[in-house]
């Protein structure tokens, strides 16, 4: 038995009409009318973007600091990153960024171990959870804040990537390690 091809046809795209119009006849010929044109989308500046953003960052804080308090080590920074990842969807929506989810857990862990490496609360915090009694109390006096002057950091720091323009796809987070200290200090100081 022979196995055959099929033999292709040349096929010809049908020729385009010939327009004879010079541009300002076309124009002149164009329906303007209120019915034709399509409604304009109202255009957002990027500075007004900024204070809905600053706003989502803010309303996330009470949530990032109310999960710490959970006295389960391990559970409370799966809460806090799980607040966190929401802050950057509903912020991802403000900037019209498509929001990458495996893409910002990893961004989002990436900068809290920063932040919990470089930071003597944030370790301490989560050295003494482990310890039996006592260490779920110091946890619960010290970690709300650090969680809570992350997520500000955090919300500042992707504030000032999409207002540049960038996606979660175009972040790095080790080129922003120095200005997300730089925010978590403030927070916490502040």
């Amino acid at each position: 038995m022979a196995i055959t091809r099929a033999r292709k046809t040349a096929k010809t795209a049908p020729k385009a009409e010939k327009i004879d119009n010079t541009a300002e006849q076309f124009i002149a010929g164009a329906d303007t009318s209120s019915e034709a044109l399509p409604e304009s989308l109202p255009v957002t500046s990027l500075a007004s973007r900024e204070a809905p953003a600053l706003a989502v960052v803010e309303s996330h804080l009470p949530w990032a600091a109310g999960a710490s308090i959970l006295p389960l080590p391990g559970i409370d920074m799966a809460l806090i990153i799980g607040v966190q990842l929401r802050m950057l969807a509903k912020m991802s929506e403000v900037y019209g960024v498509p929001f990458k989810e495996q893409a910002a857990k990893s961004m989002v862990a990436t900068l809290m171990s920063t932040v919990l490496q470089n930071s003597l609360a944030g370790s301490l915090a989560l050295a003494f959870k482990f310890m039996p009694v006592l260490g779920p109390l110091i946890g619960i006096a010290v970690l709300p804040a650090v969680a809570a002057a992350g997520t500000l950091a955090l919300g500042k720091v992707f504030i000032t990537h999409f207002e540049a323009g960038g996606t979660f796809l175009e972040f790095d987070p080790k080129r922003v390690s120095g200005h997300f200290q730089t925010e978590f200090e403030k927070a916490r100081a502040g």
